[in-house]
């Protein structure tokens, strides 16, 4: 057990001042009744020195103390404070989206993102009664190579590694886009999205606003990273997210600027639009990732 773990805890810091200081100030007290009282004798001298050693060491802890904590950066405790365990991702996530003005999310096939993220993105657009603008990048679909290989890894390392084949992957991509249209038909004036088609493959997912990211992993037992915009390691995620939807696919909004209807208005390949059925049922599925 660290004492950097104890301490970063504000509750178990203010308990161990209470503590140490209750001890100095008894231990003081019963140095100045043993002066005024005690007779002279050896052992009443030997006490004495005792509790003014305990005294002194005290004072010379709680004032070491002050200054590594204050004075001095350990990279160790920078790292904990930007980890986030996974039993803590899904609130970390949550409130997030649920103070953003804007949202940049890189994942594979966006089952959290419809799921969970974005009801909580819309209902803060409703409730602020400001646009939201999303960033969204996907897997591309259209790419069976790409989405093949992102099935196996999944399909080997996954902790639902039953459920991933081709077309499960291409069919999780294409009822998120589903999902994105349907919060765009309901929201026109308040929603503003960007939809950009991926071929990139990574084990991570980055995602979060312009103030703070969180990058994390495809398996929700892994522990997640938390980066806010005062963080050195912030903007390298921040250009990687960017240099990720200058090399994807941009889809094209209509005319007017607004975000696409429909599936036929993104993609005339006949075998995308036959997952359609498919993938209009996956919206009503909860998240995979329930913990």
């Amino acid at each position: 057990m660290q004492i950097s773990g104890i301490l970063s805890s504000p509750f178990q810091k203010k308990l161990f001042l209470f503590i140490t200081l209750f001890i100095l100030f008894v231990s003081i007290c019963i140095i100045f009744l043993v002066s005024a009282l005690a007779p002279p004798t050896p052992i009443w001298n030997a006490f004495s020195n005792l509790l003014t050693s305990v005294v002194a060491s005290g004072a010379f802890a709680l004032i070491s103390a002050f200054f590594i904590t204050y004075l001095f950066v350990d990279p160790n405790d920078l790292a904990t404070k930007s980890a986030v365990l996974p039993q803590d991702i899904e609130g970390a996530l949550a409130n997030i989206a649920a103070s953003a003005s804007e949202y940049s999310v890189f994942v594979r096939t966006g089952r959290y993102f419809r799921s969970k993220i974005m009801p909580t993105l819309v209902e803060q657009a409703r409730r602020s009664r400001r646009k939201m603008r999303m960033r969204i990048v996907l897997l591309d679909l259209r790419d069976a190579e790409v989405c093949n290989r992102y099935a196996n890894f999944r399909r080997n390392s996954s902790f639902d590694k039953c459920l991933w084949s081709t077309d499960y992957v291409r069919t999780e991509v294409l009822a998120t886009i589903l999902s994105l249209i349907q919060a765009s038909q309901e929201n026109p004036d308040l929603i503003d999205i960007e939809l950009f088609l991926s071929t990139r493959l990574s084990t991570f997912r980055i995602e979060g606003t312009l103030d703070e990211l969180l990058v994390t992993r495809e398996d929700p037992k892994d522990i997640a990273m938390r980066y806010r915009k005062a963080d050195r390691d912030y903007s390298a995620f921040s250009t990687e997210l960017d240099w990720i939807c200058a090399e994807a696919d941009r889809v094209e909004n209509l005319t007017d600027g607004t975000f696409p209807t429909a599936i036929t208005s993104i993609f005339d390949d006949k075998e995308v639009m036959d997952l359609e059925d498919a993938a209009k049922l996956s919206l009503s599925k909860p998240s995979p990732y329930a913990r």
